[in-house]
């Protein structure tokens, strides 16, 4: 895609302003090639001061609002940022002030500062922001894009969290450019999709010093959680097309947030347990978009199902690597615990802590789809048109016909579990899995009989297929034939113990009825 440098112009302050943009991280190693070829394109270095403001309950930030007053160059901006309809978009409301001070009159009447101004009396600066930012736009095939490099800290306090990333903004034309352009820097630098904030890191900074534990250890594990969904997240369904984009980008979003902190962004070095469980999120992220499309199938376009494609590979590649996790942390170590005689087991490498793994999830292959699949998910054509697809009363009634069948398979198999292979017994716990996301995201997962007996049998299916992992590995690593045959012998006993379990709640699941 050609791109040309055109001249920047000043800011201006339309109000509301609906800023897209996408964020990348940028490594250590890309750092001094990213600057030489952004100073190749003679930009505009602006310092910038942002003051960010909430109250001492964090009123805004749990509401996704952030308020700011930022200098650029000498002018200050007082800025309100609101949610906008994906994580790649905020509603913004930007004026001019003459002093860093607030005036919220600013926002009368404006429904999306209704939280500002009903806390107004308890709004203080939380933490602040000093950047240089380097700035150029681009005319990309019609479209207009700023890229600004950003690199300086959030600071609340005394503590300093290190900012070093790259933003694709779109100003006028068509968000696919900024994917276009993204990608091509992703490629050339090993960038990272980074779908944080500066607010929402400097949010969770200020918790931090405002509790008092400003040791690395305190703020690198806040920092650094592991990303898990909330049933409180997932969105209501009012047409096929919004809700399937809508719970496909939570889950996609889950995957990234996950990834990236698996990938070591901000160079964080985790343990062995944070990286096992960003990689066992990560998957869950992965296996919720895998039910959410299959459910929505029959109305896929040809575009979204090559994108659904090309995540198949990585999600066979990380499902690997979670299993020699399992082994690891899991259920190698309670073997021995059982008493397995003979020399102690020299575990396996977790695979989280690989740099196998950790490159897979900083590869551009990788970054790469998991941008091709945002960039699809956002382009509006992620299902067919249909006559009646957004015009019916009730377009999730279709949506349960197909659950509603999914759970009669379900429960035609329950009934002979004993007699399944295993492979179908595993087949039969994915077909549970999926079933249980989709009434999640759904929101029929309220209908307890149901769901509670899906998640049962899912724990029980799940200790089913440990011990099967567990059993191959110990018949292909096992030397010694007397410690083989008691690990073998005390994961088959083992197993028919969760047989026994699952065959009860399968029991329960038979005659759970689906809501209605």
């Amino acid at each position: 895609m050609a791109c040309a440098n055109i001249t920047h112009q000043p800011n201006t302050f339309v109000i509301p302003v609906l800023e897209r943009e996408l964020k990348l991280y940028v490594p250590e190693q890309s750092r001094k090639g990213l600057l030489d070829q952004i100073a190749a394109l003679n930009p505009s270095i602006q310092p910038l001061h942002a003051i960010y403001f909430d109250t001492p309950s964090r009123t805004l930030a749990k509401t996704r609002v952030a308020l700011r007053l930022r200098l650029e160059g000498e002018q200050w901006i007082q800025t309100l940022k609101a949610a906008g309809p994906d994580e790649l978009s905020k509603l913004e409301y930007n004026h001019v002030r003459p002093t860093p001070t607030l005036d919220l009159t600013l926002y009368d009447n404006l429904p999306a500062a209704a939280v500002v101004q009903q806390h107004a009396a308890q709004l203080a600066p939380r933490y602040e922001t000093r950047i240089e930012r380097h700035h150029v736009r681009m005319d990309c095939a019609g479209s207009i894009v700023e890229i600004a490099l950003d690199n300086g800290v959030i600071q609340s306090g005394h503590v300093e969290l290190p900012v070093n990333e790259i933003e694709f903004e779109l100003i006028e034309g068509d968000v696919a450019s900024i994917f276009q352009l993204g990608a091509q820097w992703m490629e050339q630098f090993g960038l990272i999709i980074d779908l944080r904030s500066k607010s929402e890191r400097g949010d969770i900074l200020a918790q931090v010093v405002n509790c008092g534990a400003t040791s690395s250890e305190a703020v690198h594990d806040a920092l650094y959680q592991a990303y898990r969904l909330h049933t409180h997240a997932f969105p209501t369904i009012h047409n096929l097309q919004q809700g399937y984009v809508d719970s496909a980008l939570l889950y996609l979003g889950q995957i990234i947030r996950n990834a990236s902190l698996l990938a070591g962004i901000d160079g964080h070095d985790a343990d062995e347990e944070q990286q096992a469980t960003y990689l066992a999120l990560m998957r869950v992220g992965m296996r919720r978009l895998r039910s959410c499309r299959r459910l929505f199938s029959p109305w896929m376009s040809t575009a979204e199902q090559a994108a659904t494609r090309e995540m198949r590979p990585f999600f066979a590649m990380f499902g690997e690597a979670r299993d020699s996790d399992l082994l690891s942390l899991e259920t190698l170590p309670r073997l021995m615990l059982a008493g397995l005689p003979g020399p102690a087991l020299v575990l396996p490498t977790t695979a989280s802590t690989s740099a196998e793994i950790q490159q897979l999830a900083a590869s551009s292959l990788f970054q790469r789809s998991l941008l091709n699949n945002l960039a699809q998910l956002l382009s509006g054509q992620s299902l067919v048109e249909e006559e009646n697809h957004n015009t019916q009363p009730k377009p999730y009634l279709a949506l349960h016909a197909v659950l509603r069948a999914q759970l009669q398979s379900i429960q035609l198999r329950s009934q002979n579990f004993a007699e399944l292979s295993q492979r179908q017994q595993h087949r039969l716990r994915n077909r549970i899995k999926t079933l249980r996301y989709c009434l999640e995201f759904l929101g029929t997962s309220s209908h307890r009989p149901l769901y509670d007996a899906l998640r049962n049998t899912q724990h029980f299916l799940g200790k089913i297929t440990d011990c099967d992992v567990t059993h191959e590995w110990c018949q292909q690593h096992l030397d010694d034939p007397e410690q083989r045959y008691w690990a073998l012998g005390w994961l088959t006993a083992t197993r028919q113990h969760y047989v026994k379990q699952a065959k009860k709640v399968l029991k329960q699941l038979v005659h759970a009825a689906y809501p209605e």
